[in-house]
């Protein structure tokens, strides 16, 4: 049995082994997105492990494909432009990122308030776990970002996105951006030839 799929073998015992992630109590009006389970999570870092040892694409490439995969997200949140990381769903800006905001703006629409906030659109109950799981110290630009692939690698995408097999990775995700093709939440979402397209002008590459 060669190293790779003992990795598997053992990610997937280790699966197992992990207790249920539980939907927070304070989830209250919040869009109610689907949370990730510790069976993508695994799966994900078991993929990442073979594509590690099988993957022919230059470092600088899977990287490359990682930032234009967190751009398309941007563009697809509504956040790609110059005030992104400081913008509130709805559009109002905050100022310190210090902290997430955690302010909560009311969707009639939806029927819900809101706290998503920043280029990625996170809301705070989901902040406040990755925050901690990183141990992020505040809610700069860097750290949206690393919360942002945090939440990728958590969906199981991450080594779909570095290998660039783009669709695969948009669908695994979905259930994390409402904006996304295929979410499912009620609200607004983008056309996959449109997010590809943001993908491919900001240098990503299609597998």
């Amino acid at each position: 049995m060669n190293r790779a799929l003992l990795t598997v073998v053992a990610l997937a015992a280790a699966c197992l082994l992990m207790p249920p992630k539980v939907a927070p109590e304070d989830a209250d009006d919040e869009p109610d997105y689907e949370p990730a389970t510790v069976i993508d999570e695994v799966m994900g870092q078991a993929q990442e492990v073979i594509d590690d040892m099988t993957n022919t694409e230059s470092p600088s490439v899977q990287e490359q494909n990682l930032k234009a995969f967190l751009w398309m997200l941007r563009v697809s949140e509504g956040t790609d432009g110059p005030n992104g990381y400081r913008t509130i769903v709805g559009g109002s800006l905050f100022d310190s990122m210090a902290d997430h905001p955690r302010i909560k703006i009311a969707l009639p629409k939806l029927g819900i308030q809101s706290s998503a906030a920043g280029a990625y659109q996170i809301i705070r109950r989901t902040w406040d776990g990755v925050r901690a799981k990183l141990d992020l110290p505040d809610f700069s630009e860097a750290s949206q970002d690393a919360a942002a692939v945090e939440l990728i690698s958590q969906r199981g995408a991450l080594a779909d996105v570095r290998a660039g097999r783009f669709a695969v990775a948009v669908d695994k995700c979905k259930k994390e951006w409402a904006s996304l093709p295929g979410a499912g939440y009620g609200q607004h979402e983008n056309n996959l030839a449109r997010l590809q397209s943001a993908y491919t002008v900001a240098g990503g590459y299609l597998a």
